[in-house]
C-alpha cells in the first residue's frame, strides 16, 4: 500500500516542477528553433536548483536529487525514455515505498518545420565547434517568423519509428510507467521572429510541457491518412483527452500520490538497474524525489 504524502509536499514537488516547467517553456518561446535535447536540459537543470533539502511544516523532509549524463549520448542507440522520475518514501530511515515513472519527451515542431537536429558530428567536436565554427554562421541572419498552431507536428514522433512499439512491450513487462512529455510554447496560437526584437518572460502559462499516456499517442498515429506520418497538436489533444496534464500536476498530484507509475521493489532490481543506474541504460536523465516521513 502507498504511503499517505502530506499537502506541502505535493505542493513543495509542484512548485519546484513549475518553475522548471516555465523556465522551459520560455525558451522555446523565445527559441523556436532550439533542439529537444537543451529543453531536457534546462529541465533538469532548473529542477536541480532545488537540490538542497527542505523541511516542510508537515516536519517531512523532501530532497530532491538529479542525475543527469547529457544529451545526445543515445545517437545510434536504441531509446527508451529520457527522463526518469523515481519517488522515495521512508519514515525513519525505513523505506515505505518506491515508485518510478518515466518520460519520453519531445516538442512540437513551428509550422516551418526549422528545428536544430541532434548533431553527432558537433556534439563529438565539443567546443572546438565554437572556436571554428562553419563559416555560415558568421553571416547576418534572415528573419524567420515561426508559427505554432493547432495543425503544427510532432516532428519527431512518426508512424515508421519503432520507438512507441518498445515502449508498448515494456509496459507489457513493467506496466504502464513511460508517457510522453510534450514541449510547447507558452501558448498556441503563438508566432515569434528571429532575430528578436523583444523577450518573452513567462509564469504559469496557458500551455507549456504536457504529459500523455503513450496509447494516446498510438491511437493519434494510427488514425493518421496514409499522406501523413506525424500527429498534430489537435490529435494529440484530441486523443489523450483529461489525461493531458501540466508536467507538475503529472509530477505531484499523479505520480507522488501514485495514482500513475509503477511501484516497484527487490523483485524489480534488475529491470531498474538497466534502465536507471547503468550508464549506458535507455534513460538520459534521473529525478529522485526522497520524501522522508516524520516518524
Amino acid at each position: 500500500m502507498w504511503p499517505e504524502i502530506p499537502d506541502d509536499v505535493v505542493n513543495y514537488v509542484k512548485m519546484v516542477v513549475r518553475f522548471a516547467s516555465d523556465q522551459t517553456t520560455e525558451r522555446v518561446s523565445n527559441q523556436p528553433n532550439i533542439r529537444e535535447t537543451s529543453l531536457d536540459d534546462a529541465l533538469i537543470d532548473s529542477i536541480a536548483r532545488f537540490a538542497a533539502p527542505k523541511r516542510l511544516k508537515s516536519n517531512t523532509v523532501v530532497k530532491i536529487e538529479v542525475h543527469n549524463i547529457g544529451g545526445l549520448r543515445q545517437w545510434g542507440r536504441w531509446e527508451l525514455a529520457d527522463i526518469a522520475f523515481v519517488v522515495h518514501v521512508s519514515s525513519g530511515g525505513r523505506p515505505l515505498g518506491q515508485k518510478i515513472g518515466l518520460l519520453q519527451s519531445k516538442r512540437l515542431y513551428p509550422e516551418n518545420l526549422d528545428v536544430d537536429a541532434d548533431d553527432p558530428a558537433g556534439f563529438s567536436a565539443g567546443l572546438n565547434w565554437l572556436l571554428d565554427p562553419p563559416e555560415f554562421t558568421t553571416q547576418p541572419l534572415r528573419p524567420t517568423t515561426y508559427k505554432y498552431t493547432k495543425d503544427s507536428i510532432y516532428g519527431a514522433i512518426t508512424t515508421n519509428n519503432d520507438q512507441l512499439k518498445r515502449i508498448h512491450n515494456f509496459h507489457d513487462q513493467f506496466g504502464e510507467s513511460i508517457f510522453y512529455l510534450l514541449y510547447h510554447p507558452h501558448k498556441v496560437p503563438f508566432e515569434h521572429t528571429l532575430p528578436a526584437t523583444s523577450y518573452h518572460s513567462v509564469s504559469f502559462p496557458p500551455l507549456g510541457p504536457r504529459v500523455v499516456r503513450a496509447r494516446a499517442v498510438k491511437v493519434a498515429l494510427d488514425e493518421l491518412s496514409e499522406s501523413r506520418s506525424s500527429p498534430s497538436f489537435q490529435e494529440i489533444g484530441s486523443s489523450s483527452g483529461q489525461d493531458n496534464w501540466r508536467l507538475e500536476t503529472w509530477a505531484a498530484d499523479q505520480l507522488l500520490r501514485c495514482r500513475v507509475g509503477r511501484q516497484y521493489s527487490s523483485e524489480d532490481e534488475q529491470l531498474i538497474t538497466r534502465l536507471v543506474r547503468r550508464r549506458t541504460g535507455p534513460i538520459g536523465a534521473a529525478i529522485r524525489i526522497n520524501v522522508a516521513l516524520p516518524d
